[in-house]
């Protein structure tokens, strides 16, 4: 699952680019039992019972449909975001991989901007058009743009309605981890996992693994939720001198 162009060293013939849709503070309730004393003299004693019971007593284990609904609930009123970010992609097949790094800016409904670094690679889709500029290659691909955005500009739309399409495993260490295997086969994932960060409920990374093994992992910083972004990032002016390609 690339949201990379993937161009051909020995052709010159651009193949058809895949953009797939890509995302503590706990206040768990101590077991507390009511005492109530009505001697002044055992006063002392239930102080210190009530504190032993409390010391000794677990913090409920949080639920996975609230971990789920408390991070919703930061992107259910999202207007705009900015997140830098770091890929990892890695073939199984071959042992190989590949690391990127960049950043996003986003605005609804399907404005967004994804610049890439190292090959130098600009994604801009202005509600109409995906423009993606390879500046090594000296190409601009034009395709249309429809419904779907990236994962990774899109980062908790593997958590909206995962009832219906996956069975939902809830890991608890560091940070709370999501993992998500589909009901269905599908040849696009065979498991995803979402990381969240336990203290604001926010998405810091996601990984998404293939049926062939390969592994997709993008790690989110500098999360900067509504804030406030101008349209005019999200227009695109090919370069001059560069080849246009429409798709």
């Amino acid at each position: 699952m690339k949201i990379l162009a993937k161009m051909s060293d020995k052709s010159d013939n651009l193949q058809s680019v895949q953009i797939h849709p890509l995302i503590k503070t706990l206040t768990s309730p101590f077991f507390c039992v009511k005492l109530e004393c009505k001697r002044r003299t055992m006063r002392n004693k239930t102080i210190i019972s009530f504190l032993l019971i409390l010391s000794l007593s677990p913090l409920w284990p949080i639920e996975l449909n609230e971990v789920v609904d408390k991070t919703l609930e930061n992107y259910r009123n999202l207007r705009s975001f900015y997140i830098e970010f770091t890929q990892e992609f890695c073939e199984k097949a071959s042992g190989t991989c590949q690391s990127f790094s960049g950043r996003i800016y986003f605005l609804k409904p399907n404005y967004f901007r994804m610049e890439i670094e190292n090959p130098k690679q600009i994604y801009v889709g202005d509600s109409i058009s995906l423009w993606i500029y390879l500046k090594e290659k000296n190409k601009v691909i034009r395709q249309h743009l429809g419904n779907e955005i990236p994962f990774a500009v899109n980062p908790d739309i593997f958590l909206k309605d995962y009832q219906e399409r996956f069975n939902a495993e809830l890991k608890t260490n560091q940070f709370y981890e999501i993992i998500l295997t589909p009901k269905e086969e599908t040849e696009i994932y065979e498991r995803i996992s979402v990381i969240i960060n336990k203290d604001n409920f926010k998405i810091t990374g996601i990984t998404v693994i293939d049926e062939a093994g390969a592994e997709n992992k993008f790690f989110f910083k500098n999360i900067q939720l509504n804030k406030k972004i101008s349209k005019k990032i999200f227009e695109f002016n090919p370069p001059k001198g560069v080849e246009v390609i429409e798709q």
